[in-house]
């Protein structure tokens, strides 16, 4: 949904809320999709969000919907719905969706709907909630469609046909052994074009991509989106197959991964606050802020310790904003490039030193280019070669400088196992900003021979 359209949605969904136009209500929110739903679910109240959803008549639709909205929505929604309902609206879902949604729920009302649900549903949720919520176990599928090797083309297609509804993917058919150990994978395609009677094990692919019940939920996303999967089959550390990661589930893991790498690297937290409380959207940048907020300190104390040199040669002001800035440019440029690189695993820790290297150079490039053009105004603005000296070499020195932190902190970071996302922002650009600091001054005092 395009914003021209969602606006429009959402302008039509409040008038006729406002009229208490309940069949054209009805109508409408039957008719658009549910991710469309959810989009413009955002802009109301939470009042206004009960009322439509409870004029969607399909309880799979009322499902699809849940999923998709936010979850401050989702807990004001559950708390307005009867308990009964809402459960039965959690059986048209997947079992993972539905793990996922209790997990964003507060424990106690998790824990009610969940002791509501009917002991089959509930014990498989429950295996599931088991798993860190973020890794393989936690998002996978625990229903699929596995047989034994020996298992013929013409009965596995008649178990498909029988089965099917009762899986979310059947794309592809396992091979287990005995033991249920997982020991190939077909196609549809393959099952339906060789002879009817030959047995799994004569076509079956046996150089399987597959992940561990305790991989992260990232290397999952990248064995998917590596192999051009449609699932990826979980698997314990015996082999034994537990479910499956399906390729929506991924699609939402690059989405979410992508959108707290992004707010990590800017000191925003590590989730999408936007639809939180003013409260609490400040508790959660509050301590960020407070690195950027010492490193201002610190440069004040710089500045306060070059002062004489400032007060004999005040023109040096005029040039602290543009090297400053130019050098917390280059910082988040490369830490942005490492941190993403590492993320999609395009960059590798083993190639640290090539990957510095890379950016230094690139920092030296840009800081030559940039300090000969800032030495040139520097010189035509005041007349004074030790003043286009200083800033030239200035930019120079603090590009370089800039490359270096900026690649080398993520990577840091990531050798000894944290978040990388986190060295960037304030870490980084606090660091520049002290360290341009100091190198202007010093040029300048020893140049000019204060």
């Amino acid at each position: 949904m395009t914003a021209e359209i969602k606006t429009r949605v959402v302008d039509t969904l409040r008038r006729l809320l406002n009229r208490n136009a309940t069949a054209s209500l009805r109508k409408i929110v039957n008719k658009t999709h549910p991710a469309d739903l959810a989009s413009a679910f955002h802009s109301l109240s939470h009042a206004q969000q009960a009322t439509l959803f409870n004029l969607v008549d399909d309880r799979e639709k009322q499902g699809m919907l849940i999923k998709k909205i936010d979850t401050d929505d989702l807990e004001a929604l559950v708390e307005s719905t009867n308990k009964d309902v809402f459960i039965s609206i959690l059986e048209q879902i997947p079992p993972d969706d539905v793990a996922d949604l209790l997990e964003r729920l507060p424990e106690e009302i998790g824990q009610r709907i969940l002791e509501g649900m009917n002991q089959e549903s509930s014990e498989e949720i429950g295996e599931l909630l088991q798993y860190d919520g973020q890794s393989a176990g936690g998002i996978m599928v625990p229903e699929f469609i596995a047989l034994p090797e020996e298992t013929t083309a013409k009965t596995a297609i008649s178990y498909i046909q029988k089965e099917h509804q009762n899986v979310e993917m059947t794309f592809y058919l396992y091979v287990v052994d005995s033991r249920d150990k997982l020991v190939g994978v077909c196609s549809l395609r393959e099952l339906v074009t060789v002879a009817p009677e030959t047995p799994l094990s004569g076509f079956m692919t046996t150089d399987i991509h597959f992940v561990y019940i305790d991989s992260d939920q990232e290397e999952v996303a990248r064995i998917v989106a590596r192999y051009d999967l449609l699932a990826v089959p979980v698997i314990d550390h015996d082999r034994k197959l537990l479910g499956i990661v399906t390729v929506d589930d991924v699609i939402d893991i690059i989405r979410d991964e992508a959108t707290e790498d992004i707010l990590k690297m800017v000191g925003a937290g590590d989730s999408f606050i936007e639809t939180k409380s003013i409260l609490k959207s400040t508790k959660i940048r509050l301590p960020w802020l407070f690195a950027s907020c010492m490193g201002g300190v610190l440069a004040t104390i710089i500045i306060g310790h070059f002062k004489t040199t400032l007060e004999q040669l005040v023109f040096l002001a005029a040039f602290i904003p543009v090297i400053m800035g130019m050098g917390g440019n280059v910082g988040t440029q490369s830490s942005t490039i490492v941190v993403r690189g590492l993320a999609t695993d395009r960059i590798q820790l083993r190639n640290m030193g090539r990957v510095i290297l890379k950016e230094i150079a690139v920092g030296g490039i840009l800081g030559t280019v940039y300090g000969l053009f800032l030495g040139i105004v520097a010189h035509v603005g005041y007349q004074m070669w030790r003043l286009a000296v200083v800033v030239g070499a200035s930019v120079v020195f603090t590009m370089l400088l800039a490359a270096f932190v900026g690649s080398m902190l993520p990577m840091m970071f990531a050798r000894f196992r944290i978040d990388p996302a986190v060295a960037t922002g304030p870490f980084v650009t606090t660091a520049i900003d002290i360290m341009s600091i100091s190198l202007y001054f010093s040029f300048a005092k020893f140049l000019f021979e204060l």
